[in-house]
């Protein structure tokens, strides 16, 4: 019986090699769009997207994770599920179409009409793949959903490429979301093909209704602790504000996405066996989070320091006012890489529930903090910083929670376990900011050359120090795999 260990070693191996194959794509693909489109443009992308986002999560309504959670499921049941995600499917594109207007009306965009209107094509096959792409996480295909996602990410990214240089502006934007939400739905449909039941089993709606609606509530709640940013920046600042912003924000995932979701789709499904074993849970969450600190501390301090240049070569000159949300941004990656796989945890403790719970308080939080930003500061600064603060109390109360009520136990070893990691990056940060005079005047590729020395040097040394790792033992095994090789 291979052990869950590999099970998760294996599947990381595959959603990490569509991940960071895709890095390199990903950013030749933003440098190009950044230079042909508009900062305006990106804004009204932006409030459109987060409006289809809204109605996406009732597209959902956790049936994705229930086919994970519930192993038992007959074919009729499963197709019952998928009647009900056709039915959300039409229901849905039809509001999204017909509110185009008003919305454009309330944000005074006109421009958002159309662009609405086209991401209705993407709702609508998004809510189809809900199922099929749940039973490829259920039955862990992850080496096809890592080939599936590279080849839509690189033929979508190249097609709104193509478009911007020949001057298609907003539309350029819209083509790539299209055709990958048609893509995935054709790929994942073609492996599990499904058709509507009719009449759907009301049997399996009631059993799996008290886990995926919790998952759904959260999700619905999450959804403003999100993007209550932008639709706050898009209706009282400007579309270039929110366009810097925007920017600013998705360069900040970057490392969210190409870390913690190489690992959560295939946390939930395979630690979901442990759903009865709480004391094991608990292990494995410190184990993780311990290792993803030893990553995302040592990344979020060089993105800080590293924001000018950064910007600057990916984006062009004329994203400048961006590099000060985005230093400010940086300072939040530790915690949301540590904080994503929260809710996979949760879920495998068959505890939708607590996710919910934690995710009321984490949107309170975070747009009560966006809505005094908003309204005394008014300024993408002034949001920035209200994102950080808001998601530091989230990350205490969410795991003071987890361990008390998921786990039953106390959460002081978890926060303990940070403390190493914690020192280590305080160190680093000195050492970073007594170089600052020797690097700021050269350019920006040596800048960041210089800053990522001077940031691996002194978390290396320290991680030895401190014993969180061995470089020795690590320079070993690479070698040794290396010259089996």
């Amino acid at each position: 019986m291979v052990s869950i260990k590999k099970e998760i070693t294996k599947g990381v191996f595959w959603i990490a090699l569509a991940k960071y194959s895709g890095i390199v794509v990903s950013l030749v693909i933003t440098a190009i769009l950044a230079r042909n489109v508009s900062p305006a443009a990106f804004g009204t992308m932006a409030v459109a997207t987060v409006i289809m986002a809204f109605l996406d999560i009732f597209s959902d309504m956790g049936l994705g994770v229930a086919i994970i959670q519930f192993k038992d499921l007959t074919k009729i049941q499963i197709r019952s599920l998928f009647s009900i995600s056709v039915l959300l499917a039409l229901g849905l594109t039809f509001i999204l179409f017909f509110s185009a207007t008003p919305i454009a009306q309330f944000y005074k965009d006109p421009a958002l009409i159309p662009v609405i209107r086209w991401l209705c094509i993407c709702l609508f096959f998004k809510a189809l793949n809900i199922i099929p792409n749940g039973l490829m996480l259920k039955n862990k295909r992850f080496k096809e959903i890592a080939v599936r996602t590279l080849l839509f990410q690189f033929l979508s990214g190249g097609v709104a490429c193509w478009l911007a240089v020949k001057g298609w502006g907003i539309n350029a934007l819209l083509i790539s979301p299209i055709i990958s939400a048609i893509g995935v739905f054709c790929y994942n449909f073609f492996t599990y093909p499904q058709c509507p039941n009719w009449p759907i089993d009301m049997e399996v709606v009631k059993r799996i209704w008290s886990y995926s609606m919790y998952q759904f509530l959260f999700s619905f709640i999450n959804y403003f602790s999100r993007n209550a940013d932008k639709l706050i920046i898009g209706k009282f600042l400007s579309m270039k504000d929110l366009g810097y912003y925007d920017k600013s924000y998705r360069l900040m995932q970057m490392p969210l996405q190409n870390i913690t979701f190489v690992i959560t789709p295939v946390l939930h499904p395979i630690l979901s066996s442990l759903q009865d074993d709480k004391e094991e849970l608990s292990s494995k969450n410190i184990k993780l989070s311990v290792i993803l600190s030893q990553i995302s501390f040592p990344i979020g301090i060089f993105l800080y320091f590293c924001a000018s240049p950064i910007i600057i070569i990916i984006f062009g000159k004329n994203w400048i006012p961006a590099i000060p949300v985005f230093q400010i941004l940086a300072l939040s990656v530790p915690l949301q890489v540590i904080l994503s796989t929260s809710g996979s945890l949760f879920q495998a403790a068959g505890m939708t529930k607590h996710l919910f719970l934690c995710g009321l308080q984490a949107s309170s939080c975070t747009v009560g903090a966006f809505i005094i930003a908003g309204a005394v500061f008014k300024t993408i600064g002034a949001m920035a910083w209200a994102w950080d603060i808001a998601l530091l109390i989230t990350f205490i109360y969410t795991y003071w929670f987890m361990y008390k009520y998921t786990f039953r136990t106390g959460a002081l070893k978890f926060y303990r376990s940070l403390i190493p990691q914690i020192i280590n990056s305080a160190v680093t940060v000195l050492v970073v900011l007594s170089s600052i005079k020797l690097w700021t005047p050269i350019e920006p590729i040596v800048q960041i050359i210089w800053v990522l020395v001077a940031t691996a040097f002194p978390t290396l040394l320290m991680a030895t120090i401190l014993h969180q790792y061995s470089v020795n033992k690590m320079i070993n095994m690479i070698a040794r795999k290396v010259i089996r090789k």
